[in-house]
């Protein structure tokens, strides 16, 4: 039971993760195709290149930070594995799963409400 709670929460805490990394590679691969407006206002503009490399720029630590945590992920979620095999299993990875399903919960509402 907690072996599944803790595997479901890190896995999709995984998930979103991925989600908003791979939706920042797109953004900055496919800028003038993703955001198709004037680009006075936009950052790095007043012109399009400008603003495509201000995009891409920050896009790549972005997805770099993201495979770090994820990296993080699984080795929390090997932590858990071997702790099974523990006679006396410690509570951390209750509360480490709780932890990350709550930052799941609102990096995802965050993300959803900054459409």
């Amino acid at each position: 039971m907690v072996r599944g709670g803790c595997g479901i929460a890190s896995g999709l805490f995984g998930w979103v993760v991925s989600l908003l990394a791979g939706q920042a590679l797109f953004n900055a691969l496919l800028y003038p195709l993703v955001d198709a407006h004037d680009y006075q206002h936009s950052w790095g503009g007043p012109t399009l290149v400008g603003a495509w490399l201000v995009h891409a720029a920050v896009a790549v630590p972005v997805v770099v930070a993201a495979l770090g945590v994820l990296r993080g992920t699984v080795a929390v979620d090997r932590a858990h594995e071997r702790l099974l095999s523990v006679r006396r299993r410690p509570s951390w990875p209750i509360l480490l799963s709780a932890v990350l399903a709550v930052g799941t919960a609102l990096l995802l509402n965050a993300w959803v409400h900054q459409l």
